[in-house]
């Protein structure tokens, strides 16, 4: 009787072992085949570690690729705060020039000024971001027993709100020094890298000081991610079922499910960042500036969100809010398509549901 109990245990572990390693790894398509075994917590921490790679790698690409035109504008934007040319408010006048400008003073690789800094940044960023937001949309719409990929715009609108805001307090401080070692003028650097920026600010300003400027930076952050999903999601949504776009579509030979192709991912990601980019552009270059403010300027002369607001529509009028929008639209297409490009890629390669 005891040689039979044993026996069985070890029938059931050579079973078992099996059948777990299968639900381990199977991919969304075999749902079907899933067992009852508790192996849920496991599975969902694979999930999500991919989840989180595909949106800090999609991130950091879409940085790295973009980071010139990006230079640009933080130049633009903050120029008229910096310069001891009070006649000439205007970083340069157009983005050829300004592109001369940046090559004259620093050279070629001054382009990517800050880009370290900044794909430190974006990498969490994007990956909390993009994590935050399929998981949120999963949740709302499991709501009324719907999927994610069949959620409203509003339902969009909301998950990408709250990732825009859970990403950027969590990962604002290296937004911060990013964008004052971007800033630096050659022969004039106040910082020798990430490191000692971070070491400077909390000796002068304390670490409230890493905070500065977060206030209009959640003012572009949450509307921004929140129209840029819901526009992508929509279009996306729209282009896949609307036979007007069936020869620009992807079908899976075995399951015959639809996807994009790169250029309607090109075209809904450019979409989606251009509309969110006009309406968030003013706060960012408020942000900006307070961001930098500390450097340039006294205690005493440091102004508040909407103090900045008030003194650049004063004294540069309503086009002072939009400077460096010319550079910042040119890097619409190329960042939100190669971010979207890169994400839908790694998901489709890594089997991310």
């Amino acid at each position: 009787k005891k040689k039979r109990k044993q026996t069985t245990k070890r029938n059931f572990f050579f079973r078992i072992i099996p059948t777990m390693a299968k639900t381990l790894h199977r991919r969304p398509e075999d749902d079907t085949e899933a067992t009852n075994l508790t192996v849920d917590e496991p599975s969902r921490t694979i999930e999500a570690a991919k989840q989180l790679f595909c949106g800090g790698m999609a991130g950091s690409v879409a940085k790295t690729v973009t980071a010139p035109l990006a230079r640009l504008t933080i130049l633009f934007q903050v120029h008229s705060l910096v310069t001891t040319k009070k006649y000439a408010p205007q970083y340069a006048d157009g983005v050829l020039d300004g592109a001369k400008k940046i090559m004259q003073r620093g050279g070629f690789l001054s382009f990517w000024k800050g880009n370290g800094t900044s794909v430190l940044h974006r990498f969490p960023f994007s990956a909390i971001n993009f994590y935050v937001y399929e998981n949120t949309l999963d949740l709302l719409s499991r709501t009324d027993g719907n999927s994610k990929e069949d959620a409203n715009p509003i339902k969009r609108f909301i998950a990408g709100a709250f990732a825009g805001s859970i990403a950027c307090v969590a990962c604002y401080p290296l937004d911060l020094v990013r964008t004052r070692l971007t800033t630096e003028l050659p022969g004039k650097e106040h910082y020798r890298g990430i490191f000692d920026t971070f070491k400077k600010i909390t000796a002068t300003e304390g670490v409230g000081g890493l905070y500065t400027g977060v206030g209009p930076t959640l003012f572009v952050a949450v509307p921004n991610f929140a129209i840029s999903y819901t526009v992508y999601g929509t279009l996306k949504e729209y282009v896949l079922d609307d036979d007007l776009f069936y020869n620009l579509r992807k079908i899976d030979d075995e399951s015959g499910e639809k996807s994009m192709s790169l250029s309607l991912t090109l075209l809904c990601g450019a979409a989606s960042g251009s509309a969110s980019a006009f309406v968030t552009f003013p706060f960012d270059t408020i942000r900006r500036r307070m961001q930098i403010q500390t450097l340039h300027l006294p205690p005493e002369e440091c102004l508040s969100g909407t103090q900045q607001f008030v003194n650049i529509i004063k004294t540069e009028g309503v086009k002072g809010l939009y400077r460096g929008i010319q550079p910042e639209l040119l890097k619409v297409v190329p960042f939100v398509g190669s971010m979207f490009v890169t994400y839908e890629f790694l998901k489709d390669q890594l089997n991310v549901s």
